[in-house]
Protein backbone atom coordinates (compact mmCIF):
# COMPACT_ATOMS: atom_id res chain seq x y z
CA UNK A 1 0.00 0.00 0.00
CA UNK A 2 1.23 3.68 -0.99
CA UNK A 3 1.31 6.13 1.71
CA UNK A 4 -0.73 9.15 0.61
CA UNK A 5 2.64 11.36 0.93
CA UNK A 6 4.12 9.35 -1.79
CA UNK A 7 1.60 10.00 -4.26
CA UNK A 8 2.70 12.35 -7.10
CA UNK A 9 0.17 14.47 -8.41
CA UNK A 10 1.14 13.87 -12.77
CA UNK A 11 -0.55 16.84 -14.44
CA UNK A 12 0.81 17.98 -18.34
CA UNK A 13 0.75 21.14 -19.63
CA UNK A 14 -0.76 19.52 -22.79
CA UNK A 15 -3.61 18.02 -20.94
CA UNK A 16 -4.55 20.87 -19.54
CA UNK A 17 -4.47 22.76 -22.27
CA UNK A 18 -6.47 19.90 -24.02
CA UNK A 19 -9.59 20.80 -20.67
CA UNK A 20 -8.95 23.94 -21.69
CA UNK A 21 -9.80 23.77 -25.36
CA UNK A 22 -12.55 20.90 -24.81
CA UNK A 23 -14.30 24.31 -22.43
CA UNK A 24 -13.60 26.67 -25.14
CA UNK A 25 -15.18 24.68 -27.81
CA UNK A 26 -18.40 24.04 -25.60
CA UNK A 27 -18.12 28.01 -24.33
CA UNK A 28 -18.44 28.57 -28.49
CA UNK A 29 -21.41 26.18 -28.73
CA UNK A 30 -22.92 27.82 -26.01
CA UNK A 31 -21.93 31.64 -27.58
CA UNK A 32 -24.48 30.31 -29.93
CA UNK A 33 -28.03 31.12 -27.87
CA UNK A 34 -27.52 34.14 -26.57
CA UNK A 35 -26.48 35.81 -30.63
CA UNK A 36 -29.36 33.65 -32.12
CA UNK A 37 -31.85 35.43 -29.35
CA UNK A 38 -29.76 38.61 -30.01
CA UNK A 39 -30.66 39.15 -33.65
CA UNK A 40 -34.02 37.29 -33.26
CA UNK A 41 -34.73 40.20 -30.61
CA UNK A 42 -33.82 42.19 -33.85
CA UNK A 43 -35.92 40.57 -36.28
CA UNK A 44 -32.87 40.14 -38.21
CA UNK A 45 -31.93 36.54 -39.39
CA UNK A 46 -30.12 34.46 -36.50
CA UNK A 47 -27.14 33.17 -38.74
CA UNK A 48 -26.30 36.82 -39.85
CA UNK A 49 -23.09 36.72 -38.26
CA UNK A 50 -21.73 33.43 -38.97
CA UNK A 51 -22.92 34.75 -42.83
CA UNK A 52 -20.94 37.49 -42.55
CA UNK A 53 -17.88 35.07 -40.39
CA UNK A 54 -17.87 33.21 -44.30
CA UNK A 55 -17.90 36.09 -46.47
CA UNK A 56 -15.16 37.50 -44.32
CA UNK A 57 -12.59 34.75 -45.87
CA UNK A 58 -14.56 34.76 -49.00
CA UNK A 59 -17.01 31.75 -49.44
CA UNK A 60 -20.01 32.85 -50.15
CA UNK A 61 -21.70 29.43 -51.36
CA UNK A 62 -22.01 27.83 -48.08
CA UNK A 63 -20.76 30.98 -45.88
CA UNK A 64 -22.73 29.75 -43.00
CA UNK A 65 -21.25 26.52 -42.52
CA UNK A 66 -17.43 28.35 -43.14
CA UNK A 67 -18.18 31.08 -40.65
CA UNK A 68 -19.44 28.17 -38.28
CA UNK A 69 -15.93 26.92 -38.86
CA UNK A 70 -13.97 30.08 -37.84
CA UNK A 71 -16.02 30.45 -35.34
CA UNK A 72 -14.96 27.02 -33.86
CA UNK A 73 -11.37 27.50 -34.90
CA UNK A 74 -11.02 30.83 -32.87
CA UNK A 75 -12.28 29.63 -30.05
CA UNK A 76 -10.06 26.42 -30.14
CA UNK A 77 -7.33 28.79 -30.78
CA UNK A 78 -8.45 31.14 -27.44
CA UNK A 79 -8.79 27.78 -25.52
CA UNK A 80 -4.68 27.25 -26.53
CA UNK A 81 -3.76 30.61 -25.44
CA UNK A 82 -6.14 30.80 -22.62
CA UNK A 83 -4.54 27.06 -21.36
CA UNK A 84 -1.28 28.53 -20.46
CA UNK A 85 -2.71 30.60 -17.81
CA UNK A 86 -5.59 28.62 -16.57
CA UNK A 87 -3.03 25.51 -16.13
CA UNK A 88 -3.56 23.87 -13.18
CA UNK A 89 -6.55 25.45 -11.94
CA UNK A 90 -8.04 22.88 -9.33
CA UNK A 91 -10.58 25.02 -7.61
CA UNK A 92 -13.72 25.21 -9.57
CA UNK A 93 -14.21 28.66 -7.90
CA UNK A 94 -11.05 30.19 -9.45
CA UNK A 95 -11.97 28.47 -13.01
CA UNK A 96 -14.89 30.51 -13.03
CA UNK A 97 -13.32 33.53 -12.23
CA UNK A 98 -10.69 32.86 -15.12
CA UNK A 99 -12.77 32.14 -17.59
CA UNK A 100 -14.83 35.33 -16.88
CA UNK A 101 -11.12 37.15 -17.01
CA UNK A 102 -10.39 35.43 -20.43
CA UNK A 103 -13.97 36.14 -21.38
CA UNK A 104 -13.60 39.77 -20.81
CA UNK A 105 -9.99 40.10 -22.20
CA UNK A 106 -11.19 38.12 -25.21
CA UNK A 107 -14.13 40.87 -25.72
CA UNK A 108 -11.85 43.74 -25.23
CA UNK A 109 -8.38 42.77 -27.07
CA UNK A 110 -9.96 40.57 -29.65
CA UNK A 111 -13.32 41.09 -30.12
CA UNK A 112 -13.83 44.73 -30.13
CA UNK A 113 -11.37 45.61 -32.85
CA UNK A 114 -12.27 42.57 -35.51
CA UNK A 115 -16.09 43.75 -34.67
CA UNK A 116 -15.07 47.33 -35.43
CA UNK A 117 -13.17 46.88 -38.37
CA UNK A 118 -13.73 43.63 -40.09
CA UNK A 119 -17.08 42.04 -39.07
CA UNK A 120 -19.72 45.51 -38.60
CA UNK A 121 -18.47 46.21 -42.24
CA UNK A 122 -19.31 42.42 -43.68
CA UNK A 123 -22.49 42.87 -41.82
CA UNK A 124 -23.97 45.68 -42.93
CA UNK A 125 -22.52 44.77 -46.40
CA UNK A 126 -24.45 41.20 -46.09
CA UNK A 127 -27.86 42.87 -44.83
CA UNK A 128 -27.54 45.14 -47.72
CA UNK A 129 -27.32 42.69 -50.16
CA UNK A 130 -29.97 40.66 -48.49
CA UNK A 131 -32.26 43.49 -48.38
CA UNK A 132 -33.10 42.27 -45.08
CA UNK A 133 -36.07 43.82 -43.06
CA UNK A 134 -36.66 44.30 -39.46
CA UNK A 135 -40.03 42.65 -37.69
CA UNK A 136 -41.69 45.90 -38.85
CA UNK A 137 -41.25 45.75 -41.97
CA UNK A 138 -39.14 48.79 -42.44
CA UNK A 139 -35.21 48.25 -44.77
CA UNK A 140 -32.68 48.02 -41.84
CA UNK A 141 -30.03 50.40 -42.56
CA UNK A 142 -26.95 49.49 -42.31
CA UNK A 143 -25.66 52.82 -40.71
CA UNK A 144 -27.49 51.93 -37.58
CA UNK A 145 -25.56 48.53 -37.21
CA UNK A 146 -28.51 46.48 -35.38
CA UNK A 147 -29.08 49.20 -32.26
CA UNK A 148 -27.06 51.78 -30.61
CA UNK A 149 -23.58 50.86 -29.61
CA UNK A 150 -24.16 50.75 -26.15
CA UNK A 151 -26.48 48.19 -26.21
CA UNK A 152 -24.37 46.16 -28.57
CA UNK A 153 -21.72 46.27 -26.82
CA UNK A 154 -23.40 45.46 -23.65
CA UNK A 155 -24.96 42.27 -25.50
CA UNK A 156 -21.49 40.98 -27.01
CA UNK A 157 -19.78 41.66 -23.50
CA UNK A 158 -22.35 39.14 -21.90
CA UNK A 159 -22.26 36.92 -24.58
CA UNK A 160 -17.99 36.30 -23.86
CA UNK A 161 -18.72 36.04 -20.59
CA UNK A 162 -20.92 33.44 -21.10
CA UNK A 163 -18.19 32.15 -23.40
CA UNK A 164 -15.38 32.47 -20.61
CA UNK A 165 -17.91 31.38 -17.81
CA UNK A 166 -18.25 28.06 -19.83
CA UNK A 167 -14.85 27.72 -20.57
CA UNK A 168 -13.79 27.80 -17.14
CA UNK A 169 -16.35 26.16 -15.28
CA UNK A 170 -16.01 23.01 -18.17
CA UNK A 171 -12.15 23.33 -18.02
CA UNK A 172 -12.22 23.57 -14.59
CA UNK A 173 -14.41 20.19 -13.77
CA UNK A 174 -12.77 18.26 -16.06
CA UNK A 175 -9.24 19.11 -14.41
CA UNK A 176 -10.60 18.21 -11.28
CA UNK A 177 -12.41 15.05 -12.13
CA UNK A 178 -9.22 13.91 -13.73
CA UNK A 179 -7.20 14.75 -10.55
CA UNK A 180 -9.91 13.07 -8.50
CA UNK A 181 -9.72 9.75 -11.21
CA UNK A 182 -6.08 9.91 -11.09
CA UNK A 183 -6.49 9.59 -7.39
CA UNK A 184 -8.11 7.41 -7.26
CA UNK A 185 -6.15 4.93 -9.28
CA UNK A 186 -2.48 6.14 -7.66
CA UNK A 187 -4.32 5.13 -3.64
CA UNK A 188 -5.45 1.81 -5.34
CA UNK A 189 -2.29 0.83 -5.61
Amino acid sequence: MIQNSLVRIGFSLRREVLFVVVGAIIGAIAMVVPITSFYTNLGLPYYLTWMAFGHVIGVYSSSIIAGVAIHMITAISIGVAVGVFLYKTSKLSNGLLYGLLAGSIVFIVFFIPVYQFVLAPEIARTMDEMKVTTSESEEYSSTTQYGNFTEVTIVWLLIHLVFGTVLGGVSSSISIRFLLLFLVEQTDL
